[in-house]
C-alpha cells in the first residue's frame, strides 16, 4: 500500500534519529560532548520533522479505483450566491457559501513513479480546495472570487516539499471542470490517477448539464 510504504519509512527513520540522539546524549565520556550533543539534537529535529511529515501524510487517502470521493449539494440563497455542501466518501462533510454561476473542486495526488510504480502502489488523494466563478467577465473582474480551502496541512506540507525535490513520488493537482450551479441540483465527483470526472446525480444536475454541455 502506497501511503502504508510511506508511513513505514517515516516511522523507521523517526525511531532510527531517536535511538541514535539518546545513544550520543547517554553515552560515557566526556570527549567531544559538545559535537555530540550537537549531533544528537540534529537527530531530534530530524524525528520531529518525520513525525510532522507522518502526520501530514495521515491526512491523504488511498485512491483505489474510479470510485466517488465526494458528493456536492447546492441551494440558491439569492442569485448567483449558493449554499453548497461537499460531502467526502470517509464522513466528512463541509459548508461554503459560493457566488458565481459554476463550482470546481481540486485535489491533490501523491503517485509512485518509476520502478516503484510496477510494484502496484496506489496513489493517494487529498481535497484541496473548492471555488465558484462568473461566466460574465465583467463580473467577474467586478467580483471577488469565492476560494475555500478544505483540507490543509498542519506544519510540515509534504506535497509541496515533494515538488522541489526529486524522488519517486509524483505530485499532481486534480482539477474537476466547472460545473454550473443550480438550485438543489446534485453532483458526484469521482477521481482517477490521471484526473477527475464529474457526474450528475438527481434530475435537477442532469437537466441544468443536458443545457450546458
Amino acid at each position: 500500500m502506497f501511503q502504508g510504504s510511506i508511513v513505514f519509512i517515516l516511522v523507521v527513520v523517526g525511531l532510527a534519529t531517536v535511538l541514535g540522539a539518546g545513544y550520543l546524549l547517554f553515552r560515557r565520556g566526556w570527549f567531544w560532548i559538545w559535537l555530540k550533543a550537537s549531533f544528537a539534537m540534529g537527530l531530534v529535529a530530524c524525528t520531529i520533522v518525520a513525525l510532522f511529515s507522518l502526520l501530514d501524510v495521515l491526512s491523504y487517502k488511498q485512491l483505489l479505483s474510479e470510485v466517488p470521493i465526494a458528493t456536492i449539494s447546492m441551494y440558491e440563497l439569492e442569485p448567483q450566491n449558493f449554499d453548497v455542501t461537499l460531502n467526502s466518501t470517509t464522513g466528512e462533510e463541509w459548508r461554503y457559501e459560493i457566488q458565481g454561476d459554476q463550482w470546481q473542486l481540486d485535489a491533490r495526488l501523491l503517485t509512485w513513479v518509476g520502478p516503484i510504480a510496477a510494484m502496484g502502489k496506489k496513489p493517494l488523494y487529498r481535497l484541496d480546495r473548492i471555488s465558484g466563478r462568473y461566466l460574465s467577465l465583467e463580473q467577474a473582474r467586478a467580483s471577488t472570487q469565492s476560494i475555500y480551502g478544505i483540507e490543509q496541512s498542519s506544519v510540515i506540507d509534504v506535497w509541496s516539499v515533494l515538488q522541489s525535490i526529486p524522488s519517486w513520488i509524483d505530485t499532481n493537482y486534480g482539477s474537476a471542470v466547472f460545473m454550473p450551479m443550480e438550485n438543489g441540483a446534485v453532483y458526484s465527483v469521482h477521481l482517477t490517477a490521471k484526473g477527475m470526472n464529474v457526474r450528475p446525480v438527481n434530475n435537477i444536475a442532469k437537466r441544468i448539464m443536458s443545457e450546458n454541455w
